[in-house]
């Protein structure tokens, strides 16, 4: 049975180099005059979301790491030859999704390890396939299970001479399909993905509010979930999970959340309710993003001069150390002169982050933030799991992302840093992170 450890911790406790500090305890010096060539008597496959940290694991650990790549055809070919030479391999979350059947028999029997820095992206709507599988069902050449599985029973169907719907035909085999309310399409990953592994460690934190935990328990895979700290003798270990171990009453002050009254200084503003033109107003939906999508060019210009207004004069900020973040559909029409958009990457020019950005260290020099946003899982994912009888905690999965995309910032660093977080539902979310009360259902709906 495959061993599944989460380390839930907090960003910069020590997640990463535990794992590299275990995969270096497994090598030993072998060959060469100095005996500087390591070898291993166990194989890993580290996944990241960045190229950039594919690199960093390759240069801080003892044994050989292998990165696949494209200079003898395609990536994925590639990892397909390493995993059968039995070499341990770095890669990214998008190449490990792309994993087929025979590769991950592969990796069940040649014994590997999986680290896997942040959750994986287990739970996908297919667009593409609705159509499909509306004509398919007509046809009788699929079924639907009582979980609302799609099953494929056309035992007729000739992959090689009609490939229109081999996709579907192939990963509803692998039970990797399902329909939800009437001809939406969900792929999931092939639970084989964690379970062909001898151990799987999940470097990753709020576990609890993350998609992947519903999808385990989705599929009934256990897991048992851990902290990490430093001892003393300089090494990480370890530990029974324990939120309170966490320095969040730290943070907290080093955390300077924007808001209207200012009690440090008597200032007052209305920044976080003066871009709702409605009448009579929901705090708890502001700025979601049904509410970003609705929004009246007037509502958008208010929220445009909000974030102009808090980098230029309540705390004036250097654009190269200012980071924001809303909606990317809707970002067009709150960039200004200092939040920038869409300059194709160039920091200099652009400091819009995707709201899903998750283990870099690319934005640690700003010391500043906005985050134009409230999060709430979308409403069919929502369903897709409560119709399976697993409950979903809202109210986690925006702490998480909130507190995630903070510490890209010089937070991560120990240094003060400057929010704006104009949603009155994140900065609650927030508070109640401070004072470990993530658990509260309040805030889970509405």
């Amino acid at each position: 049975m495959t061993n599944i450890k989460i380390i839930d911790a907090i960003c910069g406790a020590g997640k990463s180099s535990y794992a590299i500090q275990m995969m270096n305890d497994s090598s030993k010096a072998g060959f060469g005059a100095n005996r500087e060539f390591y070898t291993s008597d166990k194989k890993f496959i580290y996944v990241t979301p960045f190229l950039s940290e594919i690199e960093r694991v390759i240069n801080n650990t003892k044994a050989e790491f292998s990165e696949p790549t494209n200079k003898k055809g395609s990536k994925y070919e590639h990892v397909k030859k390493l995993i059968e030479d039995g070499k341990s391999i770095a890669m990214t979350h998008e190449l490990f999704s792309r994993l087929d059947e025979e590769t991950l028999s592969d990796i069940e029997f040649e014994g590997y390890i999986l680290i896997m820095d942040e959750v994986a992206n287990v739970l996908e709507q297919v667009q593409a396939y609705s159509k499909d599988i509306e004509y398919l069902l007509k046809a009788g050449a699929i079924e639907i299970s009582a979980d609302r599985g799609i099953i494929w029973i056309d035992d007729e169907y000739d992959i090689s001479s009609n490939g229109n719907y081999r996709d579907i035909k192939v990963l509803s085999e692998r039970g990797n399909l399902y329909l939800e309310e009437g001809n939406i399409v969900f792929w999931t990953m092939p639970v084989k993905a964690f379970l062909c592994f001898n151990e799987v460690y999940l470097l990753t934190y709020l576990f609890d509010g993350q998609i992947q935990k519903y999808y385990y328990e989705l599929h009934n895979v256990n897991y048992e979930k851990f902290s990490v700290r430093k001892n003393s003798n300089g090494r990480y270990e370890l530990t029974e999970y324990y939120s309170l171990l966490e320095p969040r009453d730290e943070i907290e002050e080093l955390l300077n959340v924007y808001e209207d009254y200012q009690s440090s200084t008597g200032r007052k503003s209305s920044m976080n309710s003066n871009y709702d033109s409605r009448k009579n107003p929901s705090e708890y939906y502001q700025l979601s993003g049904t509410w970003l999508r609705n929004a009246s060019d007037e509502d958008l210009r208010q929220l445009n001069n909000n974030t102009r207004n808090f980098f230029r004069n309540q705390f004036p900020t250097d654009n190269s150390n200012i980071f924001w973040t809303t909606l990317k559909e809707v970002a067009p029409k709150l960039k200004n002169v200092k939040c920038k958009f869409n300059k194709k990457g160039d920091r200099s020019k652009d400091n819009y982050v995707p709201l899903n950005i998750r283990a870099t260290n690319e934005y640690a020099n700003c010391t500043a933030m906005a985050y134009i946003y409230n999060r709430f899982m979308n409403p069919i994912e929502k369903n897709f799991f409560r119709n399976r009888g697993i409950t979903v905690d809202e109210g986690q999965l925006a702490m998480s992302d909130l507190i995630q995309f903070l510490f890209r910032g010089c937070i991560r660093k120990g240094e003060p840093m400057n929010c704006y977080i104009p949603s009155s539902r994140m900065r609650s979310l927030l508070n109640q992170w401070f004072s470990y009360d993530e658990g509260n259902p309040k805030y889970e709906e509405e």
